[in-house]
């Protein structure tokens, strides 16, 4: 049967990844049921932990065949390898964590008989993340500091988008300041060029200023709303950008005015 998949924010505890004691139909059921959520989700294993039930099980999948670890416990380590994870407890987000590259483990099968694995590559990276669960954990514990802080701004905002939490020095909103700026000069030059135009070509003029000042104000707003959407992408400067937003909106507005009064009064 296909069960729900448990996902942040509930907590893992050490409650989960009880030792299993009697190999019977419970635990039976429980190994298909993991297959069913696997299969059924298109994910490479799943610990017990995730559909819910506080047995030590893992159930993963190996060139398209199912392994059932039961009470699995780590034997061995070696090596090093910083992949990026992600995991169905977290949906749709990823993070870099430091694991082991081959590691070798002692678990019991559906019989209750002991045995043994050796997994390296992506098994054993799989494999380290399950056993996590098992032990009330997941792989944010597995995390430094600085991919720790980033991982959490993906979770406050729902994205797996974000790269770093520094500020950058430059953002896609300039883009639509520099178009203003663009519009705002082109704007002055076209009052400028009243002076010397005789009155058949001053009607064209001030309906390209009233388009030119139209665009201008709808380039406000779109900045305004777009420029705080970026802003939160990074997450330790969010307060100093809203007010660096709200002080060029008001700029802009102001040269929006300057160009109306020019208008307004010379044309």
């Amino acid at each position: 049967m296909v069960r729900e998949i448990t996902r942040y924010p509930t907590t893992p505890s050490l409650e989960f990844g009880a030792n299993v004691r009697f190999f019977n139909d419970e635990l039976f059921t429980l190994l298909e049921d993991l297959k069913d959520t696997i299969e059924a989700n298109n994910l490479d294993a799943l610990a017990a932990f995730q559909i819910g039930s506080p047995l030590c099980v893992i159930v993963a999948k190996d060139n398209g065949e199912f392994l059932e670890l039961i009470n699995p416990r780590v034997l061995k380590r070696e090596g090093s390898v910083e992949p990026v994870e992600a995991t169905a407890y977290f949906p749709g987000m990823s993070a870099k964590t430091k694991r082991y590259e081959k590691i070798t483990l002692m678990y019991e099968d559906r019989e209750g008989n002991q045995k043994f694995l050796e997994a390296d590559g992506e098994l054993a990276i799989t494999l380290q993340r399950k056993v996590d669960y098992t032990f009330g954990s997941h792989f944010r514990f597995r995390l430094n500091k600085d991919e720790q802080k980033l991982f959490d701004s993906k979770l406050e905002f729902g994205t797996d988008a974000i790269t770093q939490n520094d500020c950058p020095t430059v953002f896609k909103r300039d883009r639509i300041l520099h178009v203003f700026k663009f519009l705002f000069v082109f704007g002055l030059l076209g009052v400028a060029a009243s002076f010397f135009m005789g009155t058949d070509n001053l009607s064209t003029l001030v309906s390209a200023e009233n388009y030119i000042m139209s665009a201008m104000l709808g380039l406000i707003v779109i900045y305004f709303f777009y420029a705080q959407y970026e802003g939160k992408q990074y997450k330790h400067c969010t307060s100093c950008q809203i007010g660096n937003i709200i002080g060029t909106s008001i700029v802009s507005l102001i040269k929006l005015l300057v160009l109306f009064l020019a208008n307004y009064f010379l044309l």
